[in-house]
């Protein structure tokens, strides 16, 4: 039997909590009804038998994380009766995943990682088999980097908290412009409702495509590779003032050919302090950075507008319609028609 194993934290965010559920018990019943496969059920721990979610509502959790702990352990250590018999032995959990907790600010999520429960469940995550894969979205991968479990590789996040992971964890390779990233046997994904691509994709992986195809199809899931086109301009609070003020010139000067050196000297910096900021905020090189403005506009034009890919293209500053398609497609893994809808 598999096993997917939801760690709830008190204040987790109600939305991300119920479209893990119910993605995976609309699997569930969707590989019941077909009579293939093999059994899953999916297990609720929490630090306590009662879990407050961060809207008010209660939540009674089939696990606490001590017994979960206990009944991972091998199998001469696990001395506990209850732990036993609420899993039915050793527990090995195909899955662990933790839904988005809400965080939203620098000092919110120092004092909340510091909890108890917070402690308790990066411990767990530590103590999990190497055979148990891990997914996290949004503010909880947080929670997964802090374990120390990311150290070393790729992972997403939430787009508009990217500058506070990255200056606490240099040591995690962070995308923040992709809706999911895989690495080894940890998923994470980005904003809150990114909750669904990860729960889709862990669909897919303990139940089948089918059943995964079914569940988009029935819940509306609709395909959204990357979050770059939804990231708006920084945050003033999270990010260095010379780099917010780069993408205002920038903006004001798509139309035209921008050099770095040019856009360092409008900011009175040197090429090397405006890159070396750029990177500390946002984890790409001035080019990048300057092409990430240009398809932002560019992917706002052709979402709200009629214009013409080609007349697009020049304003936002590239040469003809072809390189901007092939751009767009690139970044945010869909075509320009296909954003357009």
């Amino acid at each position: 039997m598999k096993t997917i194993l939801v760690l709830v934290l008190d204040g987790v965010m109600d939305s991300s909590l119920a479209i893990t559920l119910d993605t995976l018990r609309s699997g569930q019943a969707f590989q019941q009804n077909s009579g293939k496969g093999g059994k899953l059920r999916v297990l609720v721990a929490g630090h306590r038998k009662t879990v407050t979610t961060g809207g008010g509502m209660r939540m009674t959790t089939d696990l606490r994380f001590p017994e979960v702990v206990t009944a991972m352990a091998p199998a001469k250590a696990m001395n506990s009766a209850s732990a036993a018999a609420r899993t039915g032995g050793a527990l090995r959990p195909d899955w662990i995943i933790v839904p988005g907790l809400g965080l939203v600010s620098d000092a919110a999520i120092d004092t909340r990682l510091a909890q108890k429960d917070a402690l308790a469940a990066m411990d767990l995550l530590r103590r999990a088999p190497e055979a148990t894969r891990i997914g996290a979205s949004c503010s909880a991968v947080f929670l997964l980097a802090r374990s120390g479990l990311l150290d070393g590789r790729q992972a997403t996040m939430t787009w508009w908290l990217a500058g506070l992971f990255r200056a606490r964890h240099p040591a995690v390779r962070l995308d923040e412009t992709r809706m999911l990233v895989r690495d080894g046997r940890f998923l994470s994904a980005g904003s809150a409702f990114a909750q669904l691509d990860l729960a889709l994709a862990i669909v897919a992986e303990s139940m089948g495509e089918s059943v995964a195809h079914l569940c988009s199809r029935y819940l509306l899931i609709d395909q959204r590779p990357s979050q770059a086109r939804y990231m708006m301009q920084a945050r003033a609070q999270q990010v260095d003032p010379t780099v917010i003020a780069a993408e205002r010139w920038i903006d004001a000067h798509l139309s035209e050919a921008i050099s770095v050196t040019a856009l360092a000297s409008a900011l009175a910096v040197s090429p090397k302090t405006l890159a070396r900021r750029i990177d500390a905020a946002t984890g790409v090189s001035p080019v990048k950075f300057i092409q990430r403005r240009r398809l932002l506009r560019a992917s706002h034009l052709i979402e709200s507008t009629t214009l013409s890919i080609e007349a697009i293209a020049a304003e936002v500053g590239y040469q003809d319609g072809t390189a901007l398609r092939k751009l767009v497609k690139r970044a945010f893994g869909v075509t320009p028609a296909a954003l357009r809808g």
